[in-house]
Parts: C-alpha cells; structure tokens; sequence
C-alpha cells in the first residue's frame, strides 16, 4: 500500500477537535470517499464502521509502542534530566494502550480483574456519595461550568476516594488533569508540550504516591489486589514493541488512569450536553429512569470523547486486497464509527430507541477500553442522582466551542443554568 498516494483525511475537512470532525463525517458518508485515507503525518487512517471493527480484532494491528512514542527515553540513565515529552512518557508508557503480546495480555487482565461489571457495581456506593457531594456543592447555584464544577469533579474525587488521595491531592490533580488536555493536539506546539508536559508529571506523582501510600496502609482492596497481581507479572521490558510492566502499582494506576480522570470526565459532559441538546429526552428520561442507561451509551454514540486513536501494525498483512506492512501506524477513527450511516440510521439523530450493538465509542478488539464500565457507571449514577434530587440543569446560551487541533471531542467550559427543586 502507498500510503503517501491515499486522500488525506485533510482534504476532507478533518483538521481535530468536535467541529471539524462532524464535518468530515457529513463528507465522507455523504460521498463515494475511498475505503483508505491517510494524515499529514501520512499515516493510515480507518473510519468506516466495518474496517474500524475489523482491524479492531486483527492480531496483527496492536498498540503504538511507548518507544515509538517516546524515543531514547526508555535508554536515558536513571539519573539523566528527561528530555521534551519525558514526563508525559514516563505516565503513558505504563498504559494498557502502549502494551502487546506478552505484556498486553497480563497486564490487562490484573485491570479487568478490578473493573469488571461485578468489581464495579461494589464501587457505586462510592460514586454515589462523590455526586451527592458535587450535587450539595452546585444546587444553590444559579448558573455553573458544568465542566469544572461538575465533570471534572466527578472523576478527581471519585479516583480519589477509590486510591486514598487527601483532599488537597483531589484538588491538585483535577488542576494538573486540566492542563494535561494540551497532550492530545494534533499539532503541538513547544509551549503546549511544556504545559502538558508539566502537568501529566505532576498527576502522575500525585498518584502514584497516594497508591503506595495505601498500599503501606493495606487498606484500600483495589490497591492491594493490583498489586499482588502486578507483582506476579514476569516479563522483561520491551519499549519496542510488547511494552513495559509497570514498576509499582502506583505507576501502573498513573498511566491506567489517565482516562479515569481525562476521559470519562470529558465523556460526562459530553452525555449531559447531548442530552441537553434533546429536551424531550432529559424529559423521557425523568418519567422512565430505567432507560437512563441507554441513554448513556446513545449520548455518547453521539457525542464520544474520543475521536481517534493510533495502531501500529505488528507484522505485515493483507486486508481489503492491500498489503499493510509491518510498522506501519494507523489513526484508528473510532468515533467516525458510530455516525456511519450504513449500521447507525440517521446517525446524528439522538434515539433512545436505537439499536446500539456495534458502538465503537470505547474502541474495539482486544485493545477495547478497560475503564469503559466504570465510566458509563459514574455517568448513569449522576443522571439519576440529578433526578432523584429535582435538579434540572439547562444550556445557558448558544455557544459552546469546542477545542479545535484536538483528538478529543471536548469543550473548555461548559455554562449550564441550574435549577433545584
């Protein structure tokens, strides 16, 4: 395959973030646009529903390695200074995502084991009490940034309570989870890679040091049981290509989190505001609250956090009649899954009726999102606290600009107006 020859994605009106990328999808699906594209940084890109599942569940397409990522950083002696990105590598090389056969397999089972649907059901209690707690905060309110006041407080004070974080710790992590948006541009400048730089290795302390902290105390049973498990892990370090196991637990929640505390807050407030740009919806959902879990998965079909994800293809393969060589990376187009109109009618339409088999919100395959039951967890816990407790929250206004050069579908702030009853 000559990639360089393929239709940018570019060309098509994608340049990240939630704007370009619903434009793109009004192209694409709209005309007869090649199976194959590519990106500036001409690498292959996927966007069709089928093609997304399909390399999903190949073999041969893993993560991108954390020593393409960061190269030479995993060679660095321990007491070198860290080079520009150091500090975002050293969070992002323990992440799931970075990791394949051998590492991927072990190391993703001692999540799974901790945020399954059973493990997680044992955490609503907890994620009930940090909602009524930012619920408390908020409904004397007239108007909040939703995204501050409520998104972002939901994951920090969850993940929190759930690693023995102190309060001062929730706090500053929610600021340094902030500044860490600026990790996921497109095209970075040298005062972007300082600043997300910065705050992942800020994060990245602050967890690490409140899990081996619990892990002394031996009174967290999360903590506890990642670790045992962890510990049991026997595999040498390959940055290259299989990844790295994480040295302590600490580590291991740092580059795991990452989303726990990023993306899920993103995807809260991307299911609220969906919700919110369908009034009869929210009203649907307050008369019937049992659909509120499909509510959740329709919300984030169409509003997901995630636009796009990188492969990298372990060894050569054929697909489609084309020979994908080995190394090669893939910009995997997840959310340009779920508004393709051949499985979802109508796409950009919101349906709490719809058939929703097939989201690729959380991605797909063996590299599908480990935290994704969690995530949908907090979300619906808050959607029915806001009922239980008669707090209606309303857009206040019409603008709502979402971050542009950004792999991510996220806003800066989020105005709603709250109302309590």
């Amino acid at each position: 395959m000559d990639i360089q020859s393929l239709t940018s994605i570019e060309s098509l009106g994608f340049t990240g973030g939630r704007d370009s990328f619903k434009a793109f999808c009004a192209t694409v699906f709209s005309e007869d646009t090649p199976r194959f594209l590519r990106n500036a940084a001409n690498e292959l890109v996927i966007y069709r529903h089928e093609d997304l599942r399909a390399f999903g569940a190949m073999p041969e397409v893993g993560a991108l390695p954390s020593g393409l990522m960061f190269p030479g950083l995993h060679d660095l002696p321990a007491d070198a200074p860290l080079p520009p990105g150091g500090g975002i590598g050293g969070v992002i090389s323990n992440q799931i995502f970075t990791a394949n056969p051998p590492v991927h397999g072990p190391v993703r089972m001692t999540l799974w084991r901790q945020f399954n649907p059973k493990k997680v059901a044992e955490m609503e209690d907890t994620a009930r009490l940090v909602v009524r707690g930012i619920l408390h905060d908020i409904r004397t309110r007239s108007e909040i940034d939703f995204i501050e006041h409520v998104a972002e407080q939901l994951t920090a004070r969850f993940w929190g309570q759930m690693i023995g974080m102190k309060r001062d710790e929730i706090a500053a992590a929610a600021v340094a989870v902030r500044d860490m948006t600026s990790m996921f541009y497109i095209r970075m400048t040298m005062d972007d890679l300082q600043v997300a730089d910065t705050a992942t290795a800020a994060y990245g302390r602050l967890v690490e040091a409140a899990a081996l902290r619990s892990l002394a105390a031996g009174n967290h049973p999360l903590i506890n049981d990642l670790a045992k498990d962890l510990a049991a892990i026997y595999l040498a370090d390959d940055p290259a290509e299989a990844g790295i196991v994480a040295k302590n637990v600490g580590k291991l929640l740092a580059g795991n989190l990452v989303d726990g505390f990023h993306t899920a807050a993103i995807a809260a407030a991307n299911t609220v505001f969906a919700l919110l740009q369908n009034p009869d919806a929210m009203d649907e959902l307050r008369a019937h609250p049992d659909k509120i879990g499909a509510a959740v998965m329709e919300a984030l079909r169409c509003e997901p956090p995630v636009i796009a994800l990188k492969r990298y293809v372990l060894r050569d393969t054929t697909y489609a009649g084309a020979t994908i060589p080995k190394g090669t990376t893939v910009m995997m187009l997840w959310a340009a899954g779920n508004h393709d109109p051949d499985v979802f009618d109508q796409p950009t339409e919101f349906r709490l009726d719809r058939d929703l088999r097939g989201v690729t919100t959380f991605g797909g395959g063996a590299h599908i999102c480990v935290g994704r039951i969690v995530a949908t967890m907090l979300i619906r816990v808050l959607l029915e606290e806001l009922h239980a407790q008669d707090i209606r929250l309303t857009l206040a206004g019409d603008d709502y600009p979402w971050i542009d050069n950004h792999l991510m579908s996220q806003m800066r702030h989020m105005p709603l107006s709250v109302q309590a009853g």
